[in-house]
Order: C-alpha cells, then sequence, then structure tokens
C-alpha cells in the first residue's frame, strides 16, 4: 500500500471516528457538565459543538500515535495546537481543560496499545 494512500485511508478513518462520536461525547459532555452555551451562532444542539471538539481530541492523538510515522509527533502537535487555540479564542476555559486531558488520555491508551503490539509481536 503506497503512503499517500494509507494517509488518505487513515485521514477518513479519523473523520469518520468524530463524526460517529461526536453526539456521544456531546451527549455525555451534557449530562456530566451541563448545557453548553456557546457565544456566537450556534447549532441545535449546542453540545454537539463540544462533543465535536472532545471527539477530535480523543482520536487524532490515538490514531497519529498508533499509525504515525516518523514524524508522529510533530504533526500531532499541530493537528491538537489548532483546536486547543480555537478553545483559546473561544475562552473556553473547562472546554479547553477536558481536551487537553481527554488527549492525554487517549495518547496514554495509544502508547499501551503499542506496548501490547509489540509484546506480542515478539
Amino acid at each position: 500500500m503506497s503512503i499517500k494512500l494509507r494517509n488518505f485511508l487513515l485521514f477518513l478513518l479519523v473523520v469518520v471516528l468524530i463524526i460517529v462520536f461526536t453526539p456521544i461525547f456531546g451527549s455525555l459532555y451534557d449530562k456530566y457538565f451541563g448545557p453548553v452555551t456557546t457565544w456566537f451562532w450556534g447549532p441545535s444542539h449546542p453540545e454537539y459543538f463540544e462533543g465535536f471538539f472532545i471527539s477530535y481530541m480523543f482520536f487524532v492523538p490515538l490514531v497519529v500515535t498508533i499509525f504515525g510515522g516518523i514524524k508522529k509527533y510533530r504533526n500531532l502537535f499541530i493537528l491538537l495546537g489548532i483546536l486547543l487555540f480555537i478553545d483559546l479564542l473561544l475562552g473556553a476555559w473547562e472546554g479547553l481543560i477536558i481536551d487537553i486531558g481527554v488527549a492525554i488520555v487517549a495518547w496514554l491508551l495509544a502508547q499501551g496499545g503499542l506496548i501490547v503490539y509489540k509484546k506480542l509481536k515478539k
């Protein structure tokens, strides 16, 4: 499989996972942290906005860490930095803290998966 095809399939996988899990993470956010208010126009379900952020912050580190190439950490910091910058611009401090925590948990899960994979490969 060529590198371009692999990267495209990984990108497609991340997009599908984010879209599928956005309502789930949004409803969990609404259940445990209360309703979301946005300072600009909002969707009919504003918790999906934060659900998208949480979903993005979970699946991007997970997929990039597991399947990333040589420059995976540089790419990871760029991809996560964009969303964290948007959180800062919106002034969503609670969302920023939750997103950083979710990214750390996803990265740790990916590292654990890589350790298990290496031990099983031996």
